[in-house]
């Protein structure tokens, strides 16, 4: 007896619409892809419940005939390929004529189209991939799919789906990514009746950046146009400034096709590698051309993913073409680091060095660098300020003296007593000199000089405080505003600030739908004394929110962190006496005052022993 059988059509066009639908969001890629194949400068999308159970997609596309509407049902039936030749040559966004009939598989479809020209159309109804009715019908030119009840005979793939809220971010996301792609096109989304998204359609990627993004996207980016034959690469990329903690704001296209490649996401990141902080992401809108045989998309189902030829040609032409807009676009390039003498680091180079004499007899690695990796072990000159019993380490208490007595066995008897380390109570009695270079604070302390950071110090004082008013019990500590402020932000970032409005209220955070891009913020997470700016800890906010949501209470202190980071004082602020004195009072009264939520240190001491002996004075 033969165990092989060959499946019937309803389960292979099932199987096949879990390669092709997976959730909403890939039903209305589907339908849209096909609009645009079919010539559509117009597409509207309508969804209720986040499209599960009602999606509608209505092109002014070149419409189907009879005959066509009833193949269009078929497994394989396209119109976009004749034969295995033309794989070599696909200039369209679809191709396998797989989409419809996978829809149409698991769900209630209708189908209204007519072709331009002609006085009727034709109205097709298919349930669970049988068709119900075909039928002449007055329609408008174009075409227009209604999908009903996606996935009501799967149930096991029904259960997968998630809220509402979440599948309609979805498809606003896709529908995002597509205007970007076809900024000719106006397209627009409905949800429940409310507008998320409206592009123009004037074929300005501009315009299309500032509907899917926001304004303030918009007003920070640089155009991009650079040839390396045979690739093109043009668009528009963020300035360094407006960088975010996700790839959200990242969209590759591949001859109109959005795609993922990490060969261009590694170019991305190497073109920005000396502009931006660590586990940043700029914005960027890439449109990358190149001869259609040079590039292979029938590698995904969802044809998201493609392969070059030669991906180093498109990763360079990528990485210059960026390296070039930035220079152009006025973003100052960083010069090439000046080495660290006999530490094989690099140090950032400063708009005056000035070389310290070194004694003959001194270690080789004068400089302390912070940027040296976990495992990297540096000579210590500069004893960082630490408690006298530092809480779960292992790692000794650290004494510059020490270090240079042991190091410098011939000036024993030169070098002074060893000292117990300071702890933060040391600054009660430290006289405050001043502030250097507009980012460190000045203090004297017995026989050694104190550097202090006002940059860690203040994120430090801000992040314990935010962590401190969240984990008592207790309503939340919330800093209302006195004018409710407007922020504006895009139509799926608004999506998913209403998804998670109850659990954010529950942080501090109320707000509003103010329009359809933008919000009413009425309230911050209380930071005591140090007000955060409402513009700055909601980006923040939407920043954590795009890449994870806040289900753990490390995920919220990471939170917290981001938005320390950016209200504290920054480096180059100059601060008045009074406002040293209470950033020094605060410190005092931390937890832990001696590193920033990075891990870096917020104090560092130089000995007067250590400063003699660069001047020499002791030999």
């Amino acid at each position: 007896m033969s165990v092989i059988t060959v499946l019937d059509t309803q389960t292979a066009n099932s199987i096949a619409a879990g390669e092709v639908v997976e959730r909403p969001a890939s039903v209305v890629k589907e339908l849209v892809e096909n609009a645009l194949d079919a010539g559509a400068s117009v597409i509207h999308v309508e969804i209720r419940q986040g499209g599960i159970s009602y999606i509608r997609v209505t092109d002014n596309g070149c419409g189907m005939d009879e005959t066509d509407a009833q193949l269009a049902f078929g497994r394989h039936a396209t119109s976009k390929i004749r034969s295995i030749d033309d794989l070599e040559q696909i200039s369209t966004m679809g191709f396998r004529g797989e989409a419809l009939a996978s829809i149409a598989a698991v769900a209630k479809v209708r189908l209204e189209t007519r072709p331009l020209g002609q006085a009727s159309g034709t109205a097709v109804e298919i349930t669970a991939g049988e068709m119900v009715t075909m039928r002449p019908a007055g329609c408008p030119e174009g075409t227009t799919l209604t999908i009903e009840n996606l996935f009501f005979n799967t149930p096991a793939r029904f259960k997968f789906l998630k809220k509402d809220s979440t599948e309609a971010a979805a498809v606003a996301d896709v529908l995002e990514r597509i205007a970007l792609a076809r900024p000719d096109v106006s397209i627009r989304l409905v949800s429940q009746g409310n507008e998320l998204l409206h592009t123009p359609g004037n074929n300005d990627l501009r315009s299309a950046i500032f509907a899917v993004f926001g304004k303030e996207a918009a007003s920070a980016i640089h155009p991009l146009d650079y040839a390396m034959v045979p690739v093109q690469v043009s668009g528009y990329i963020g300035t360094p400034e407006a960088a975010r903690s996700s790839r959200n704001q990242q969209c590759i296209y591949v001859n109109g096709r959005l795609v993922k490649s990490r060969a261009v996401s590694a170019a991305i990141d190497e073109a920005y590698a000396t502009h931006l902080m660590k586990r940043k992401h700029p914005l960027a809108v890439l449109k990358i051309d190149l001869p259609t045989p040079l590039v292979d998309v029938n590698v995904h189902p969802q044809k998201m993913e493609v392969r070059f030829w030669e991906e180093q040609t498109v990763f360079r032409a990528v990485y210059h073409g960026i390296q070039n807009a930035l220079q152009s676009g006025g973003a100052i390039v960083e010069s090439t680091p000046l080495a660290v003498p006999g530490s094989g680091l690099a140090a950032a180079p400063a708009p005056v060095q000035i070389a310290l004499p070194q004694p003959v007899d001194a270690p080789s690695t004068a400089i302390l660098d912070y940027t040296a990796g976990p495992d990297m072990a540096l000579p210590d000159p500069v004893g960082v300020l630490v408690q006298e019993t530092p809480v779960g380490s292992e790692r000794p208490v650290h004494d510059a003296t020490a270090s240079l007595q042991q190091s410098q066995a011939s000036d024993a008897q030169a070098a002074p007593a060893v000292s117990r380390p300071k702890t933060i109570t040391s600054l009660q009695s430290a006289r405050l000199i001043g502030q250097l270079f507009a980012t460190y604070l000045v203090l004297e302390h017995e026989q050694d000089l104190l550097l202090l950071d006002q940059h860690a110090a203040h994120e430090r004082i801000l992040f314990e405080q935010l962590v401190a008013r969240h984990r008592s019990r207790g309503p939340a500590a919330v800093q209302p505003l006195l004018i409710p402020q407007t922020i504006e932000v895009s139509a799926r970032e608004q999506a998913i600030l209403l998804a998670e409005q109850e659990n954010l209220l529950q942080l501090g955070f109320e707000f509003e739908a103010f329009g359809s891009q933008s919000i009413l913020l009425r309230s911050l997470p209380d930071s005591g004394r140090y007000t955060l700016k409402p513009q700055a800890a909601m980006r923040v906010l939407l920043d954590t929110l795009m890449s994870d949501k806040l289900h753990s209470e490390e995920q919220i202190d990471d939170l917290y962190y981001s938005m320390a980071c950016k209200a504290a004082i920054k480096a180059h602020d100059k601060l008045d006496v009074r406002e040293m004195e209470q950033l020094l009072s605060d410190l005092a009264e931390l937890e832990d005052p001696y590193h920033c939520p990075h891990g870096r240190p917020v104090i560092i001491r130089i000995s007067r022993y250590e400063l003699e002996k660069q001047f020499k004075r002791i030999v």
